[in-house]
């Protein structure tokens, strides 16, 4: 009798797991949607004349080689994606 309890119990309860772990399509899509999404970010984020005119951007600031790194980056579209990403990035990171 206790055997028989114990296998049904652990059949109960191994369903109710296996049905607990079933995701609806939407959320599964909304999930993978998420992770490409952070792929492309990060994509982004690696290209190192991005980066350089970025930096040169918030480094010198008005300066003359500020604004040319200015004028560069927001010149292509490759610099608005850039900054799209790094703002995304930042929001994201802020909590």
């Amino acid at each position: 009798m206790k055997n028989l309890l114990a296998i049904t119990s652990l059949i109960l309860i191994s369903t109710s797991v296996l049905a607990g772990n079933n995701l609806p399509d939407s959320e599964i899509k909304a999930m993978q949607d998420q992770t490409n999404d952070k792929i492309l970010v990060e994509n982004i984020l690696s290209n190192e004349k991005m980066k350089r005119l970025h930096k040169e951007m918030t480094r010198y600031g008005m300066s003359e080689v500020g604004m040319e790194a200015r004028r560069q980056m927001i010149g292509t579209e490759e610099g608005h994606a850039y900054h799209r990403a790094l703002q995304n990035k930042e929001k994201n990171t802020a909590g």
